[in-house]
C-alpha cells in the first residue's frame, strides 16, 4: 500500500481542480468527485465544500494507492477508499472530505481532499504509518498480493503491464504537488522499464556484449605457448649488471 500525505494552508480550490480533471479526455471531462457516502457531487455541492475549507484555512492531500499485483479495479478502488476514510475520521466533528478515483494508469487510484480544523487533521510519521495500515487492512493487502491468482471480482481480463515501484513512487510524489506533467514523467519511467522487461540492451549488458569471448582451454594454451616465443630473452643479471654509479646530492 502507498499512501501519500501533505497539507496546504488556505482552501482547497487548487487541489479539487487536480482531483476532478480527467487527464485522458478533454479538457472539460472530469473526474467524479464523492461525499464520504460515496454519492457523486453536484458542482454547487463541490463549490460548497471549497468554501468549507477557506473557512477552516487548512486542506490535507491523501493519495491511496493500492499495490497493483493485486489487480484492484476502480470500482474497488472507490467501495475500498470510502470505506477506510470512515474508519479513520468518522468521528471527528469537524473534518469533512471528498475523494476521486484516478482511473488513467494502469494501477486505479483514490485522491482524497479533507478539511476542518487543523488539530483534527495534523499528522506525524507515526500516525501516517497507522494510516497506511489501516489503509492496507481494508484493501486486504498482503494476503491478496502475495496470492497472485487472486483477482478482483470487476477487473479486467488482461490488466495490463505494472510500472514498477520505483516509477509509481516518483508519479505519486508528483501528483502530491499537484504537478500537471505527472503523467509524462511516468510515461517516461514506465517505458524505460518496458523497455529492461522486453530485453532492450540497458548500459551494463552492451558493456557486457562487447567484451571479447573467452578463449577455449585449447586455444588459452596455445596463445600461451605463441606468447612465450615471442617475449624476450631474459637478462643475465649478473652479467649484464651496470656498474655502481656515484651518489650524487640528487639521489
Amino acid at each position: 500500500m502507498m499512501l501519500k500525505t501533505d497539507y496546504q494552508e488556505g482552501g482547497a480550490g487548487n487541489l479539487v481542480d487536480y482531483i476532478q480533471r480527467d487527464r485522458e479526455q478533454d479538457a472539460g471531462a472530469t473526474v467524479d468527485l464523492r461525499n464520504p457516502a460515496g454519492r457523486e457531487l453536484s458542482d454547487p455541492e463541490v463549490d460548497q465544500f471549497v468554501d468549507k475549507s477557506r473557512e477552516f484555512g487548512f486542506q490535507r492531500h491523501m493519495i491511496v494507492s493500492p499495490d497493483p499485483t493485486g489487480q484492484y479495479s476502480p470500482e474497488e478502488v472507490n467501495a475500498n477508499t470510502r470505506e477506510f476514510m470512515h474508519s479513520e475520521f468518522a468521528q471527528q466533528p469537524t473534518t469533512d472530505y471528498v475523494y476521486g478515483v484516478h482511473r488513467d494508469t494502469e494501477f486505479p487510484h483514490a485522491h482524497i481532499a479533507a478539511t476542518g480544523e487543523r488539530a483534527e487533521l495534523e499528522m506525524d510519521r507515526e500516525n501516517i504509518r497507522e494510516l497506511r495500515e489501516q489503509a492496507a487492512t481494508v484493501y486486504e493487502e498482503p494476503s491478496r498480493t502475495r496470492d497472485p491468482t487472486t483477482a478482483a471480482r470487476d477487473a479486467p481480463e488482461n490488466p495490463g503491464r505494472v510500472v514498477d515501484q520505483e516509477a509509481r513512487e516518483q508519479y505519486h510524489e508528483a501528483e502530491l504537488s499537484l504537478n500537471p506533467d505527472a503523467e509524462k514523467a511516468l510515461k517516461r519511467a514506465s517505458e524505460k522499464s518496458q523497455q529492461k522487461e522486453v530485453g532492450q540492451p540497458t548500459a551494463e549488458k552492451e558493456r557486457a556484449e562487447s567484451k571479447p569471448e573467452s578463449l577455449s582451454e585449447g586455444a588459452a594454451e596455445r596463445a600461451e605457448e605463441q606468447a612465450a616465443t615471442e617475449r624476450e630473452p631474459e637478462v643475465d643479471l649478473e652479467r649484464e649488471q651496470e656498474p655502481e654509479r656515484e651518489v650524487g646530492w640528487w639521489q
